[in-house]
């Protein structure tokens, strides 16, 4: 799940049904949900969404996740590899910033910007 509007990334991982959502909540369905909820998470594809997909800031902090911009976000499909495996399989305070920056294979120079942004 996720909310529309929002300053920082807001996803939540449901396998329970414990939450419920309000107006401006989405809910994502499919497989490897873990895998998304840690990607969507890291400073690396947080910066790309808002840098390129959000369609603009909503204030000084804000940004909107919205359906459309999600499709188009380019996040590398499951191949079941190590490195997909152990984002995937990330615990909540689990350090996974390298293995993402991996995954994009970024450069030194890259990751430097992002984290400086």
């Amino acid at each position: 799940m996720y909310s529309e509007i929002v300053q920082s990334p807001r996803f939540y991982l449901d396998k329970n049904g414990d939450f419920l959502p309000e107006a401006t909540t989405f809910i994502m369905t499919g497989e490897h949900l873990e895998y998304l909820y840690n990607l969507f998470h890291s400073k690396v594809v947080t910066y790309c969404f808002k840098t390129f997909y959000a369609g603009g800031g909503l204030g000084e902090n804000g940004y909107r996740y919205k359906k459309a911009f999600f499709e188009n976000l380019p996040i590398p499909k499951w191949q079941n590899t190590q490195l997909q495996n152990q984002i995937k399989n990330a615990k909540p305070n689990d350090d996974i910033e390298h293995s993402v920056c991996k995954l994009f294979a970024l450069s030194k120079e890259e990751i430097e910007f992002i984290e400086q942004s």
